[in-house]
């Protein structure tokens, strides 16, 4: 099942590419588009980061 923080960032990442389509001429619109889709992007690698140290196997 799909953890609910990745639900999230993944609506975050398409609610900054929405916003980034509609403000074509808008500096801000883009500015705040790019922004959301950073913040979104950043918290999937982060967990993707923490999810890999948990699971790291030990070959000894």
């Amino acid at each position: 099942m799909m953890d609910k923080q990745y639900a999230i960032a993944v609506t975050l990442i398409i609610l900054g590419l929405g916003v980034n389509q509609a403000g074509n001429s808008d500096s801000f619109l883009n500015g705040l588009g790019i922004g959301i889709i950073a913040m979104g992007t950043m918290w999937v690698a982060i967990r993707l980061i923490k999810e890999l140290k948990k699971n790291e196997v030990k070959v000894s």
